[in-house]
């Protein structure tokens, strides 16, 4: 089997008082069994509506539209069709499908202990009495590196670090040995040591585990570290997809070259300059360019031609797609 997840023509549209905002915009992408996918962008880009959709978590005023494919032993479940309450997807939440969230000090309920809310989710999925889901939360506990699980798993979020209510989230993502493992900025807040950890932590439990990892970010670091196959996200599309190595050594997006010249790089001087920037702000939701979204922001854009056309996501080379104009031409002329 060589996709667990494909993703097709997404649409997650929100029709909110003030208009509709576009989130992801008809994205395509596959996830393969036991590799990680890295999803990179600026805030607001899509990237965290992308992972939710997948879940149907977005909430009642969204719309999502196309496929979302899940492989399991021959059958194909088309999550996009699933009802957000219901059993089925329920059922694959948590089970097939974890997420890491964004904020774990805003994910773990304040009022009960940490190892009860791991407790609950190892509960809802696996047939086991209370007394082997609490021996099964502390032995999550202790893989996912939190010394002395068996006094912590009485204890309650504010009384961890960030870096531990991390490790925490991670071991309730991991009760149910999922397929698949969002993880949305799971090293955002946290110093550079305990990043290091977190990072270092996911890779020795996907490979233990055998799950394929999302990996959603928008630290390219991050990307360098984990990541096998990477999409780059703008405005909720897909401006550019390529291995790894692709992207960090052949770029051909503008975004994405502009992204990785922001980036510090060790023993480049700069001489007092500042490091360089994307210009501009990410545009308005409700009042998006027209033609290529990134047209006021590229340095190689080109009148009559990016502020008028849209561009399609088209494959350069084998295994690297690119959403852009100037290659559409080029490619169309030959």
């Amino acid at each position: 089997m060589d996709k667990l997840l494909e993703v097709k023509d997404l649409k997650t549209y929100f029709i909110l008082d003030e208009g509709t905002v576009r989130a992801v915009d008809g994205i395509s992408f596959d996830v393969k069994p036991g590799k990680t996918l890295g999803v990179v962008g600026e805030s607001g880009c899509g990237k965290s509506v992308t992972a939710l959709s997948i879940l149907k978590l977005t909430g009642p005023r969204s719309k999502i539209q196309g496929e979302i494919l899940l492989y399991r032993d021959g059958q194909v479940i088309d999550l996009a069709k699933l009802d957000p309450k219901g059993d089925e997807i329920r059922s694959i939440r948590g089970k097939e499908i974890a997420m890491i969230f964004q904020e774990p000090g805003a994910s773990f309920s304040p009022v009960h202990t940490v190892g009860e809310q791991i407790i609950e989710a190892i509960m809802l999925h696996q047939k086991l009495d209370k007394k082997s889901a609490r021996d099964a939360a502390i032995e999550l506990m202790r893989i996912a590196g939190i010394p002395r699980p068996e006094l912590r798993v009485d204890e309650y979020p504010h009384q961890f670090s960030g870096g531990m209510l991390q490790r925490a989230m991670i071991a309730m993502a991991l009760s149910c040995r999922p397929r698949l493992l969002i993880a949305d900025e799971p090293t955002t807040n946290l110093d550079v040591t305990i990043q290091a950890q977190i990072l270092e932590l996911l890779k020795e439990l996907q490979k233990q585990f055998g799950m394929a990892v999302m990996m959603i970010t928008h630290n390219l670091g991050v990307i360098a570290e984990m990541a096998e196959e990477v999409i780059v996200m703008y405005l909720g599309k897909i401006v550019e997809s390529a291995p790894v190595e692709e992207i960090f050594y052949n770029p051909m997006h503008p975004y994405t070259k502009a992204l990785l010249e922001s980036i510090p790089k060790i023993g480049k001087k700069v001489k007092g300059k500042r490091l360089k920037a994307i210009k501009g702000i990410v545009p308005d939701p409700y009042n998006l360019p027209t033609g290529c979204t990134f047209h006021p922001r590229c340095p190689e854009f080109v009148k009559g031609l990016c502020d008028v056309r849209v561009p399609e996501l088209i494959e350069v080379k084998p295994g690297h797609k690119v959403s852009c104009l100037l290659y559409g031409e080029v490619k169309s002329h030959e």
